[in-house]
């Protein structure tokens, strides 16, 4: 339970009075009591405490009973997965049920610390999780206690002041170099080379709708819609490719399925076709996220406008930055040998 907090003040008379201070869903409150002449201090802290009674009761009646689980569950998942996409809502209700509720759950809301949840994010942290997983975690964790502070499930925060802890350094995340494009591009089917060359030469040209498991959906954000113009090589195989397709309507798949108006599966694709074959030239490894991360390392080498690179990827310029272009050693040494004649 809160004590709230006593304070000798003035007025705006100029004369000594009480004042009380405390915390009402999420809210700063304040309250004067009475004149510091006439009110003692036993019966002004009284006061404070009949004003705080209630809200005592009401954390008993909706903290102490409702497990974070609940919460999580009953208020917080029903609130924002209306406003998830199919994408969003699968991955962040697993990082939820697996790095919160499966240690936390059955906790209730007024029990968790702030220390509690510091030392939880540490602990996950020390198992080898990402950056990007245990910050989600921490995210997630500052939401639902605001959003139960708001619904005076909780009277205080207890995130205030998490911190993300430093994690394990993430491995290099891998490319492949023109040559090795080239030698995939070779090995492949019309149909899979055409859509190993969208995503390797072009990083996809024309989007409009986007498939997560199964689910047509919009993209994910205003940048993902976009439309560029492919290469000669890929426009090449795309011609060569649509004289084999059968329904070329506006609204048919360019990519269909056996049945032919649900869209191809990209994983059992490149399970099925593409992996064996590149496997068979020494790129077993190369998946479609090594494709666009590859293409958008060498975007960076034929294009010098980092907006004009980020507009074509469909990414703000700090993400196609930091987190899609991987410079190559040799980019690097050419770098350093340039700096080296800079400063002669």
């Amino acid at each position: 339970m809160q004590r709230g907090s006593l304070k000798i003040v003035k007025d705006r008379h100029g004369v000594k009075v009480w004042r009380a201070q405390w915390r009402e869903n999420g809210k700063g409150r304040t309250r004067l009591l009475g004149r510091y002449a006439e009110v003692s201090r036993g019966d002004a802290r009284a006061e404070l405490d009949r004003i705080l009674a209630p809200l005592a009761s009401r954390e008993t009646a909706h903290g102490t009973s409702v497990t974070l689980r609940r919460y999580a569950e009953d208020e917080y998942l029903v609130a924002r997965t209306r406003l998830w996409k199919t994408s969003t809502r699968a991955t962040t209700e697993q990082i939820i049920e697996t790095h919160i509720l499966r240690d936390l759950g059955n906790r209730p809301l007024t029990s968790i610390t702030r220390k509690e949840l510091q030392g939880h994010l540490d602990k996950i942290a020390d198992q080898g999780l990402s950056f990007s997983i245990v910050a989600h975690v921490r995210w997630q964790f500052v939401a639902i206690f605001e959003m139960a502070t708001g619904d005076g499930a909780v009277v205080l925060n207890p995130t205030a002041g998490l911190v993300t802890p430093k994690c394990k350094a993430a491995d290099q995340k891998r490319v492949i170099t023109i040559a090795d494009m080239i030698r995939g591009q070779m090995v492949l089917e019309i149909r899979e080379r055409l859509i190993y060359c969208l995503a390797v030469r072009d990083g996809m040209i024309h989007v409009e709708r986007r498939i997560y498991r199964g689910n047509v959906d919009t993209p994910k954000s205003k940048n993902s819609r976009r439309e560029i113009a492919p290469t000669s090589t890929t426009a090449a195989i795309l011609r060569q490719y649509l004289e084999l397709v059968a329904v070329q309507t506006p609204t048919a798949w360019l990519f269909a399925s056996e049945i032919g108006d649900t869209p191809l599966s990209y994983s059992n694709v490149y399970r099925r076709r593409i992996q064996p074959a590149l496997k068979a030239v020494g790129l077993g490894h190369v998946n479609f996220q090594i494709l666009r991360r590859s293409w958008v390392t060498e975007l960076s080498e034929a294009e010098s406008d980092p907006a004009i690179r980020a507009q074509m990827a469909g990414h703000s310029v700090d993400v196609h930055e930091n987190e899609y272009r991987q410079a190559e050693p040799d980019v690097l040494k050419r770098a350093a040998a340039k700096m080296d004649k800079h400063l002669q």
